[in-house]
């Protein structure tokens, strides 16, 4: 099965941000190459490569078991792939250890929300800027003046998310107290804290309802147009994926099937029979 081609035409630019050039996608920020990975006798990436240019919106999809985790895991160091490389802004991630990926620019959110239930909201999000902060042990225990800066300036960042994600009223209520919906968004703001290149968010949308659905496909175009971050997505909300994406990768049975504008992938006839289930 062969896969559609990334057409080089893009869409007009939002306000804001430049418009993407054919040199961009000659550089792309995110590249796969032959990424294998084998659980047994079970592949569950085969032969995987995909660019992802800077700045844009990667939605990855396909049906349940076809490896979208398995590849977000070798990313973002979880697993190391047996065969194939995958380099980030030009530097392998190949046997880099996950604290190096993220400290690299790299933040992900999970399928189940990896949040601390009996913090707070304010202090669930700092924890995802710590990472940023500068100094160590030593620094951190004299106080000192580089260590107080960075502090203050971490906690104005995490001030500024909690506004624009809606959180300021619920900043010192435990998170495990707040409904689904408002802990997805806690979890948003926490990756955002660490300051990412590259956002890989795991099924976002699972559990939310439509209204919710919509402010997180803001929040996403947002976190593209106006902090000029990089987002990789599993997601099998459809409409969500095809209304956001720039690009859309398929994945069937660890193969990739597809790779392209959301238009062409849509039309695609391996994709209609592996994972839409009709014609568009």
């Amino acid at each position: 099965m062969s896969a559609v081609p990334v057409s080089s035409p893009r869409r007009a630019a939002p306000s804001g941000r430049p418009d993407l050039s054919a040199s961009d996608l000659a550089a792309p920020q995110l590249r796969l190459r032959g990424v294998t990975v084998r659980f047994g006798g079970i592949t569950a990436l085969d032969d995987l490569s995909f660019d992802v240019a800077p700045s844009t919106i990667c939605g990855l999809i396909g049906p349940n078991g076809a490896g979208k985790t398995t590849c977000f895991n070798c990313i973002s160091g979880v697993y190391q792939p047996a065969a194939g490389t995958i380099v980030f802004e030009g530097t392998s991630l190949t046997g880099m250890a996950r604290h190096a990926i993220a400290a690299a620019g790299i933040g992900r959110t999970f399928q189940n929300l990896a949040l601390f239930p009996s913090m707070s909201v304010e202090r669930n999000v700092l924890v995802g800027g710590h990472g940023r902060t500068r100094g160590g042990f030593l620094a951190h225990m004299a106080r000192l003046p580089s260590v107080l800066r960075s502090e203050q300036t971490l906690r104005e960042r995490v001030l500024a998310l909690l506004r624009r994600f809606e959180l300021g009223q619920v900043a010192d209520t435990p998170v495990g107290e707040l409904p689904f919906a408002v802990q997805k968004r806690v979890e948003l703001a926490r990756a955002l804290a660490g300051q990412p290149k590259l956002l890989i968010l795991d099924e976002p949308a699972a559990g939310l309802n439509h209204e919710a659905v919509e402010q997180l496909a803001d929040n996403i175009r947002r976190i593209r147009d106006d902090d000029g971050i990089t987002v990789l997505l599993v997601e099998h909300h459809m409409n969500l994926v095809m209304r956001i994406s720039d690009q859309v990768v398929v994945l069937d049975f660890g193969r990739k099937i597809a790779d392209g504008v959301p238009d062409a992938v849509r039309r695609n006839a391996d994709v209609v029979q592996a994972y839409l289930g009709q014609a568009a």
